[in-house]
Order: structure tokens, then C-alpha cells, then sequence
């Protein structure tokens, strides 16, 4: 995963054709960055970095743990947010497949959901690098060979491992195969962490555009976070919208693509999705990566109705970089260390800012990197 996808969306840096309103709270900047690691300097190998946005979820014994995974996926944790430890061990890694049919390559755990502390459900994102099968995408260029899906995967030894427990584990893929697409970066990437609400779980995914699927933030629900095939998107008036896998028999596309919500005002890919408690106002963060961009959030009383966005943290994108200038930033999450769910879906007064820091000094950032963070209040817009 990398930080590139962030500019794949001009569809939405346009302006929107009608009038949103503002968001209904107010976020500052109170202090930071600093590293959001207690020893941040050691790496345990040349691709241990942070590569995806934080997520991070509670243990039955009060352990915090913290994603940030690159596709060999390790955890930090500690006895809360703001006390982590960096750990080695590897707990999931794609199984670099060949077949784009098996939907097992790289993969990045990006979406987290326990309901004990002792079993841990995980979507990933997973990422068919066709660049590396010259005889399926002769360009060899990365960006032209992307074909990306979600699936399931699960821990029930309380994150020291996770697997994927059965040959149905797809969560949400596009009704096309590898070569009915085309060259470019196709499919359902970067999912948002999940949060619960009226008796379901829902989280964000971003849609490139890929035929008959329109390009946006897809919203996903589900009931039974166990069962991968239990997702359903936005069909434009309900949740009726499996996916279903096209490597496994005819299917009527029409039937398995999402609709883009938020369209308009949720304009870059969603990278957060919280609940702040005090107003009851769901609230996603957003990065735009060019060079004048930042972190923005966004607000709404649904889920599916969206404010305008507001800036949060001015800041470049790795993209619109250029050597000599301010340190590029990636991957915007939002937590609240005194959230009282298990997943941490929940925000207050006070919250923390996490994100990916590019070390630009030697003019060769990519690999350079560091998870750090900033401290946020939010308030009501009066």
C-alpha cells in the first residue's frame, strides 16, 4: 500500500455542485507532533514501517494494541495510546500469490473488531501486484497492474496471529477478473476502521472506477462481522449490494457495485471513521495531497449524509514533495485514548491525531518513516 492512492481521486477535487453545510464541531490542533512510539528509532527489518492508517483496539486484561501495519504486519502495544512498544513479530502475511483469482497477495491489516479482547476480526486490504507477472501486466508498472480487494481474516489468540479461516473470506471485491479491467489500479482499497451503530458495523472503503463501478467512498454494513460474505454497500437507497467473486462463475455486474456516498463533499479517500459521543455526529477524516492540502474532516448525523469539509492540519502529500521541502505526511487517523469501547469507535472532548511522518532529509523519503501524532480538541460550532 502506498501513499500514492491518496491523488487517484480528481473526480472529487472538484467543487461541489450544491451548497453543504459546515461541520457541526469544531477540531483544533493543541499540541504535537510527537513520536507515537516509545522507541520508535529500532526497525526490525528494511520494510518495518508504518504503512496504513492507526487502528487500535482494547484486550480483555486493558492491553492496548495498535496497528500501523506495513504487508508484513506487526503491532505495537502497551497499557494505553499514548505507551506503546514496538513489536517484531510477524502476526499476518499475504501469501504472495500468483492467481489474481485467489485474492491472497499482500496484504495490509486495516479494519479491527473484537467484541471480547480475546478475538480479534480483521479486514485487510489486499493488494494483486500484477507488476511483479510480467505475463499479466506487461508494463511492469505498478500503478498499471493494481488489483485490489478486502477479506477476512481473524485472530483467536488475542492478535499474536491471524489467518484466514476459510476459502469464502472475500468481504468485498469487484465483479470483474484481472483481465476484464484493464491497466490501472482497480477494486475496493484502504477500509476504514468499523464502528457500530443501530445494531450494525459499518466502515468506508474507497472505489476506483472500474466500469460500471463509479469511483468514491463506498459505505459498508454488516451484522455478522464473522462472516466474510455478510457485507453489504450502499446500493443508493439500502444496503443491497453484495459482492460476490468472479473467478467462481458468471455474475450480472450491475448486481455487485456499490454507490459512492457523501459524493460532493467526501472528496479524497476516508482514512477514520468515529462516533463522537457528545453530539452523537459521525466523524471521517480525509488527507488532499497536494502540495496546498492537509487532513480534513467531515461530519454527519448518518452516515450517509456528509458536510462540507473543514481543514484540520495543513500538510503535504508524499506525491507533491518535492526535496528541500517540509516532511510529506500520510495515512490521517483519529483515536481517543479514553474511548470506553473495545475498538476505540468513540471520541470525546479530546482526541489524538495519528499519522505517518516521511523523513525528507537525505531527499529520499519512501522507506523513512515514523509513526507520530498530535493532540486534537473538538468541540460544538456554535
Amino acid at each position: 500500500m502506498r501513499a500514492v492512492i491518496t491523488v487517484l481521486v480528481g473526480i472529487f477535487t472538484s467543487t461541489c455542485a450544491f451548497a453543504q453545510p459546515h461541520p457541526g464541531l469544531q477540531m483544533e490542533l493543541t499540541s504535537g507532533p510527537v513520536s507515537a512510539l516509545q522507541d520508535p528509532l529500532p526497525s526490525c527489518d528494511t520494510r518495518d514501517y508504518p504503512d496504513a492508517p492507526a487502528r487500535a483496539i482494547r484486550l480483555a486484561d486493558g492491553t492496548v494494541q495498535l496497528y500501523a501495519t506495513d504487508r508484513d504486519n506487526r503491532v505495537n502495544a502497551g497499557p494505553d495510546l499514548v505507551h506503546l512498544q514496538h513489536r517484531c513479530a510477524i502476526v499476518y502475511r499475504g501469501r504472495g500469490s500468483d492467481d489474481p483469482g485467489a485474492y491472497d497477495d499482500r496484504s495490509w491489516i486495516t479494519s479491527l473488531w473484537t467484541s471480547d479482547g480475546r478475538t480479534i476480526w480483521a479486514v485487510v486490504h489486499n493488494e494483486f501486484q500484477g507488476q511483479l507477472r510480467k505475463q499479466l501486466c506487461p508494463t511492469g508498472q505498478y500503478m498499471d497492474c493494481w488489483f485490489n480487494a478486502l477479506a477476512l481474516t481473524v485472530s483467536h489468540d488475542e492478535g499474536q496471529s491471524f489467518q484466514r479461516e476459510a476459502d469464502n473470506s472475500l468481504v468485498a471485491t469487484l465483479p470483474y477478473r484481472y483481465d476484464e479491467v484493464g491497466l490501472g489500479h482497480h477494486g475496493y482499497f484502504n477500509p476504514s476502521n468499523i464502528v457500530s451503530s443501530n445494531g450494525g458495523l459499518y466502515m468506508f472503503a474507497f472505489a476506483t472506477r472500474a466500469n460500471a463501478q463509479q469511483g468514491g467512498n463506498c459505505l459498508l454494513r454488516t451484522d455478522l462481522i464473522e462472516q466474510a460474505g455478510s457485507w453489504r454497500g450502499w446500493g443508493g437507497t439500502s444496503f443491497d449490494v453484495s459482492f460476490t467473486n468472479p473467478y467462481a462463475g458468471p455474475v450480472w455486474p450491475e448486481r455487485h457495485i456499490c454507490t459512492p456516498v457523501g459524493v460532493g463533499a467526501l472528496r479524497w479517500p476516508v482514512t477514520s471513521l468515529v462516533h463522537h459521543e457528545p453530539s452523537g455526529l459521525f466523524v471521517v477524516l480525509m488527507q488532499h495531497t497536494a502540495a496546498d492540502g492537509g487532513v480534513y474532516y467531515a461530519t454527519s448525523p448518518d452516515l450517509l449524509h456528509w458536510s462540507a469539509p473543514a481543514l484540520l492540519l495543513s500538510a503535504i502529500g508524499l506525491q507533491a514533495w518535492t526535496c528541500g521541502g517540509q516532511d510529506p505526511i500520510a495515512y490521517p487517523s483519529l483515536l481517543d485514548p479514553t474511548s470506553k469501547s473495545r475498538n476505540f469507535e468513540t471520541i470525546g472532548s479530546d482526541a489524538l491525531l495519528f499519522a505517518t511522518r516521511f523523513d525528507s532529509k537525505d531527499c529520499h523519503p519512501g522507506a523513512n518513516r515514523n509513526l507520530v501524532r498530535w493532540t486534537v480538541r473538538i468541540g460544538l460550532r456554535s
